[in-house]
């Protein structure tokens, strides 16, 4: 297939330290909200056009939608000491047995070690009592790991800690006026704090930009190289080669034969004052594994979801 002439795009990889807990709206069990244990793209789109817009005297929100949409899901990750030298771990999806893991973790051994729950209620003003029915609790994803923190309260533990970290790709189109392009490059710096997730308000969802580099090199392999290990290729399509596990959400397709998950996923217009359903579709769930040929340039990356486009 002849490739179509594209956009240029600048990639970036990202690493977050996490510095609060967070909470990543997911499924509801009675009484508890459960997390997602991944960051969606879209939670992540979300997080930084709001921020790059606080930040940005001269960018408007309605102008900046389509600024950090190409961008992956955000995966959890970890230092771990290999020969000596000090190695970023990442947790990617895939499944055994029908179950999802990430990495070596099935999801169950994750949540026991990373996530723990907050439990309230709502107040009767006035009365200062629990108002009826309005016992909850949320769960959240910890920035260490909880078997950690109590070996760290033993006077005789001395082991590092397991400090979450969270990394993706961000690609930025090269086309852009010369104002947005020189507040992006004071923007994303080292130490740059955005907020994800539910109840923020209340101490949650805090992320330090610890890690920031453009991926590139002279003869393109480095920046190829990267791509590939997100299913992605510099133009933002999907591309699969021998990595058939999928680290972004896949626009369902009855041709496509995979192992894994179906989702059903709804985009969401927050710029109305009550959020309204822009669509609904499903996706193949991240993690999954592809046994199909897909065509090069059929699907494309959008806010960690690969989605159909028109050839």
């Amino acid at each position: 297939m002849e490739k179509k002439m594209e956009k240029k795009i600048k990639w970036y990889k990202l690493v977050f330290k996490q510095n609060q807990p967070i909470h990543i709206g997911s499924t509801k069990w009675g009484i508890v909200n459960k997390t997602e244990i991944f960051i969606p793209g879209w939670t992540m789109w979300g997080a930084l056009t709001i921020t790059f817009n606080q930040y940005s005297k001269e960018s408007k929100l309605s102008g900046n939608q389509e600024l950090f949409e190409t961008i992956t899901c955000f995966y959890p990750s970890f230092y771990e000491n290999k020969n000596n030298k000090l190695k970023l771990n990442i947790l990617f999806p895939n499944y055994k047995n029908g179950l999802l893991y990430l990495g070596e973790y099935s999801e169950d051994k994750f949540r026991y070690e990373f996530t723990d729950t907050f439990v309230s209620t709502a107040i009767i003003p006035g009365l200062r009592s629990a108002k009826e029915e309005s016992l909850h609790e949320i769960e959240v994803l910890l920035p260490q790991s909880k078997k950690e923190i109590k070996e760290e309260n033993k006077k005789e533990s001395k082991k590092e800690k397991k400090q979450l970290y969270w990394v993706g790709i961000l690609g930025i189109k090269d086309d852009l006026p010369d104002f947005i392009k020189n507040d992006l490059s004071d923007f994303l710096k080292k130490g740059l704090n955005i907020y994800i997730g539910g109840d923020v308000k209340y101490g949650f969802g805090e992320l330090e930009l610890v890690y920031d580099r453009e991926i590139e090199s002279k003869d393109n392999d480095e920046l190829k190289n990267e791509l590939k290990n997100w299913n992605i290729d510099e133009y933002g399509c999907l591309t699969l080669d021998d990595n058939k596990n999928i680290k972004q959400f896949l626009e369902f397709s009855p041709e496509i034969k995979f192992e894994g998950e179906l989702k059903l996923l709804a985009e969401f217009d927050f710029t109305k004052n009550i959020p309204e359903i822009k669509n609904v579709s499903y996706f193949i769930n991240i993690g999954s594994k592809i046994n199909s040929k897909i065509p090069n340039l059929s699907f494309k990356l959008v806010k960690g979801k690969f989605e159909k486009v028109c050839l």
